[in-house]
């Protein structure tokens, strides 16, 4: 039983990830999965909750962002920060769903990219717990971060920001670095 209740739970889950990709975010429904996958309705909420736990499944898996996955409550939080940095960065400039579902969840807010963002804040928030003494550095990495994301997103419809080029692969370098310089003098305080 337990084998086919995870064989079934893969195969919804594959079709929510095709279906996500050739259609986005706003063509996704449980209606659509349960074709696609060949399952009742009931099924996908008994397993799953619904179109809320299948995003937060989504997260949990790193198919939203893979590099939630290298944060780890061991290390120090300014080394996980500096590799959530690096590789999430580069990541999403990379990875076309994730900025499709960060888009949907701008544009709607819906209930169901709730969980999915609740779930990926808790990841990183656990990251930016750097210095409880200095809130304002805090509030100057998520600042530089949520810049870089609307830049992304922004990218897909405008070519430029102000006289900024959101063409160019040295922009965004130059963006990797600033973050990079700000983490290097919280480092040295």
């Amino acid at each position: 039983m337990k084998k086919d209740r995870a064989a079934t739970e893969e195969k919804i889950y594959s079709a929510f990830l095709d279906i996500l990709k050739k259609k986005g975010p706003q063509g996704v429904g449980i209606n659509a999965i349960a074709k696609e996958a060949g399952v009742s309705k009931a099924l996908i909420y008994r397993y799953f909750g619904g179109m809320k736990g299948l995003l937060l499944t989504f997260a949990q898996k790193g198919d939203f962002f893979k590099s939630l996955l290298a944060i780890d409550e061991k290390k120090d939080n300014l080394e996980n920060l500096k590799s959530f940095i690096k590789e999430g960065t580069k990541e999403l400039r990379e990875n076309v769903l994730t900025q499709e579902i960060l888009r949907w969840q701008l544009i709607e807010n819906n209930e169901d990219t709730k969980s999915l963002f609740k779930y990926f804040n808790s990841q990183v928030g656990k990251t930016f717990a750097i210095d409880e003494k200095d809130k304002t550095l805090n509030a100057a990495f998520q600042l530089q971060l949520g810049g870089y994301v609307y830049f992304t997103l922004l990218s897909k419809f405008n070519k430029t920001f102000i006289a900024t080029d959101l063409t160019s692969e040295t922009t965004w370098e130059n963006f990797d670095e600033a973050i990079a310089k700000t983490i290097e003098m919280f480092s040295k305080r």
